[in-house]
C-alpha cells in the first residue's frame, strides 16, 4: 500500500491524479522514472487518440511548470513523446526524519499495567 501525498487530493483532473499514482508507485525511491507517451496512454486507460492524450499530457506538464502543482515529483514531456518524472528534491525528508525512534518508555510501562 502506496501512501498518497496530501495534496493529491488537490489535484482536479482525473488524468493528473493517474500520473501522480503512476509516478508514485513507479518513481518510488529512484530519483526519476522515463515511459513512452504511448505506454503511458496504455496505463493510464485512456480512450484518447495518442495526439489528444498528447495534447492533455502537455497542458498538465505546462501548468506544473508554471505553478509546481504536482505533489513530490516534476513531470517533464521531451520531442521524442518521453515522459520523465522527477522527485522534487524540496519534498524529500531529511535522514534523520525517516529514523524510527520506537515507543516511549512512559507509554510502554501504561501498556504493561
Amino acid at each position: 500500500v502506496l501512501t498518497l501525498h496530501r495534496d493529491y487530493f488537490r489535484l482536479r483532473k482525473p488524468l493528473e491524479r493517474r500520473l501522480y499514482e503512476l509516478a508514485r508507485k513507479h518513481c518510488g525511491k529512484q530519483e526519476q522514472w522515463s515511459i513512452s507517451l504511448e505506454m503511458l496512454q496504455k496505463k493510464c486507460g485512456s480512450n484518447s487518440t495518442l495526439k489528444e492524450f498528447r495534447r492533455l499530457v502537455r497542458a498538465i506538464v505546462a501548468n506544473d511548470a508554471a505553478h509546481s502543482h504536482f505533489p513530490e515529483y516534476q513531470l517533464n514531456l521531451s520531442d521524442e513523446d518521453m515522459i520523465t518524472v522527477t522527485q522534487r528534491a524540496s519534498k524529500a525528508l531529511p535522514a534523520q526524519m525517516s529514523m524510527y525512534l520506537g515507543p516511549d518508555e512512559t507509554l510502554v510501562e501504561w501498556v504493561r499495567n
